[in-house]
């Protein structure tokens, strides 16, 4: 019995879909955005993400097995390459419902750890930076109004599938988040290069946001107003900072240094 559709024209509506989904506006207004290659297609099922399309390459030779129904769509080698973002297609793209999630969702625990990102604008280090998140063990990440789409391609692909593994607010406004960590006693320390404390001296055992700003900006006023501390990372030579997700790997690190060897 045959497991797919066969689509071999570009007038199709789902291959129409698929290709406007690289807009950003398209994939807000639809509320879903894509995934390409069958380890972030294993991550999001295995996580319950709802999957609306899954879509084969036809030189696919078996349909990845996935334990929720959805419509399975078979294109062909040269409209694949065209749907495709990436350069070395794996042969599976997924067109799957954006996941939203609000500050009542988050569920904190006994000593948070929450990066928050405002106005960090290279999708790559946003995916890189919430992949490293959730490496470290962070309880969630918040994402304020600013900062890169988070359904980006870029993002995603960068992510590697951490995406569904640490809860991540998306679209928040600065001061709704600012009154949500003190209501929760969690310190708020900014990555500031102005600063003159560095990020080693810090007690990191303690429950406390990471705030990431923007690449060439920094973070802005509302957050430097709220912080706790500015911590920076020591620069030793004539290069002017670090990438954003280098640094937040640095401080994220050494407070899983000191957490395990309190």
């Amino acid at each position: 019995m045959k497991q797919y559709k066969d689509i071999t024209s570009r007038e199709n509506s789902i291959y129409k879909l698929i290709k406007a989904l690289s807009q950003k506006k398209v994939r807000e207004s639809k509320g879903l955005f894509l995934i390409e290659g069958s380890k972030l297609l294993e991550e999001a099922n295995s996580r319950g993400v709802k999957i609306k399309y899954l879509i084969i390459n036809e030189t696919v030779e078996k349909v990845p097995k996935i334990n929720q129904g959805c419509e399975v769509l078979r294109l062909s080698h040269n409209l694949f390459k065209e749907a495709s973002a990436t350069v070395s297609p794996q042969g599976i793209i997924a067109v799957v419902e954006q996941i939203e999630l609000s500050l009542a969702d988050i569920i904190l625990g006994a000593n948070p750890l929450v990066v928050v990102l405002n106005g960090v604008q290279d999708p790559g280090n946003l995916g890189t930076i919430i992949r490293t998140s959730a490496a470290a063990g962070a309880t969630a990440v918040l994402l304020t109004k600013g900062t890169v789409d988070l359904f980006n391609p870029k993002v995603i692909r960068s992510t590697m599938g951490s995406l569904f593994q640490v809860p991540i607010v998306n679209g928040l406004d600065d001061e709704e988040a600012v009154q949500w960590l003190n209501h929760n006693s969690i310190n708020i320390l900014v990555a500031d290069l102005d600063s003159e404390e560095y990020y080693y001296s810090v007690n990191l055992q303690e429950p406390f946001a990471l705030v990431i700003g923007n690449e060439n900006r920094g973070p802005n006023d509302i957050w430097r107003k709220a912080a706790y501390k500015q911590i920076k990372i020591p620069i030793l030579g004539s290069t002017e900072s670090l990438n954003a997700s280098v640094a937040t790997g640095i401080i994220l690190y050494e407070a899983v240094r000191q957490r395990w060897c309190k």
